[in-house]
């Protein structure tokens, strides 16, 4: 009897780690992270832990988890695996925010700052078009599985650091500062073509104003302004997919070879 009872406590630590990492994974992991209503979260941590407790559990030797004896020790444990869910899905929202700045360039190039709406995630003002970058990209992260793969390096952590055993080194530091810069040129990427082509329509309204000074030119370059920034937005949105999804392959290459 005794020993049934320290099977159940071993195996309910190791439910309640688990759950702890795809909990904070599911948190910071964009389109689930905010929107979705606080049942349906914590519905989806439950149901994916049942799913999840069984492969974890044959691959983990209950007996190697560490002895818990107070509550001191258990806070330790559920903190060090809430700090690797949030590192796998905080690796994809820097990817995202660095979009969204450059969702931002544009929206300040172009002279627009008034369309500003709230941001969720932040709750900040946020530029219209960098509120439509961070929805494309999360759609385009839907579409092309990234959830999946975002759940299959998951799976694939329990095994080089199954639960209660969570090691920190300083890989996993520089891997967020790595992808803190690969957001910030990704963004760049996305807005160097707009704000060329608003440099160049600028470019042509001073020529303007010195050719016929009798124009109004405030009025006519903010038209000519709004009018390049739209047209090459356009025609350039669809790049930001493309990069989110070469971004995404990178991490989840990155995050297998952290493990």
């Amino acid at each position: 009897m005794e020993s049934l009872a320290q099977w159940f406590v071993d195996h309910l630590v190791l439910g309640v780690l688990v759950m702890t990492r795809l909990s904070t994974l599911l948190m910071a992991m964009p389109s689930v992270g905010v929107g979705v209503p606080k049942r349906v979260r914590a519905f989806l941590a439950v149901l994916m832990t049942i799913l999840l407790l069984p492969p974890v559990a044959s691959a983990t030797a209950v007996e190697s988890l560490p002895r818990i004896d107070n509550l001191v020790e258990l806070t330790i444990a559920v903190a060090r695996e809430g700090l690797i869910g949030l590192l796998i899905g905080a690796t994809i929202q820097l990817i995202i925010t660095g979009l969204q700045l450059g969702g931002e360039a544009i929206t300040s190039t172009g002279g627009m700052q008034l369309g500003d709406a709230v941001d969720p995630t932040t709750s900040s003002s946020m530029p219209s078009v960098a509120r439509m970058v961070g929805l494309l990209v999360t759609a385009v992260m839907l579409i092309v599985g990234g959830h999946r793969v975002l759940l299959g390096v998951l799976l694939d952590s329990f095994e080089s650091l199954p639960a209660g055993n969570v090691q920190f080194h300083d890989s996993m530091m520089t891997l967020v500062v790595d992808q803190l810069s690969a957001g910030m040129a990704a963004g760049v990427r996305v807005a160097a073509p707009v704000v060329a082509a608003l440099l160049l329509s600028n470019l042509v309204t001073g020529l303007i104003s010195r050719t016929l000074p009798q124009i109004n030119v405030l009025a006519i370059g903010l038209s000519i302004n709004a009018l390049a920034m739209l047209v090459v937005l356009a025609l350039t949105i669809g790049s930001a997919g493309l990069i989110f999804q070469d971004e995404l392959s990178n991490v989840a290459r990155r995050l297998s070879s952290l493990w």
